[in-house]
């Protein structure tokens, strides 16, 4: 449910606001800490969610200009022109920053919500 949720606000809120950095954190903190269960649950998804988002959204800008702005970049760094590996480091800056977000929001929501205590019985 985070995952999905995440990658379509985040889609929605970003084809609006024109790729605005700080939206994707903002939807991550308010989604893991309403919807998170886990701490490891809330980081992968919208780590992937927002890898997923990022790097199609790079590719189908990429392929819009025939390549002409990944060629550049990596003329620019003095990498071979692998404009592939542009859509792996897009995805990846996007994903640490959502999922970084989206661990702090679910242990904000932890500060305020604990957890039930385990019964000695059967250990839930």
């Amino acid at each position: 449910m985070v995952f999905i949720l995440i990658v379509l606000a985040v889609f929605a809120v970003q084809y609006f606001l024109h790729w605005e950095v700080w939206t994707i954190a903002v939807i991550s903190f308010i989604v893991g800490g309403i919807l998170g269960k886990t701490a490891w649950g809330s980081f992968f998804s919208a780590f992937l969610a927002v890898f997923i988002v990022w790097s199609g959204g790079a590719f189908w800008l990429d392929i819009q200009n025939d390549q002409i702005l990944s060629a550049r970049m990596a003329a620019m760094f003095g990498i071979p022109a692998i404009s592939e590996w542009f859509f792996v480091v897009t995805g990846l800056i996007g994903g640490i920053l959502a999922s970084f977000s989206c661990l702090a929001g679910y242990y904000v929501k932890r500060i305020f919500i604990q957890p039930p205590p385990k019964t000695p019985i059967t250990g839930r």
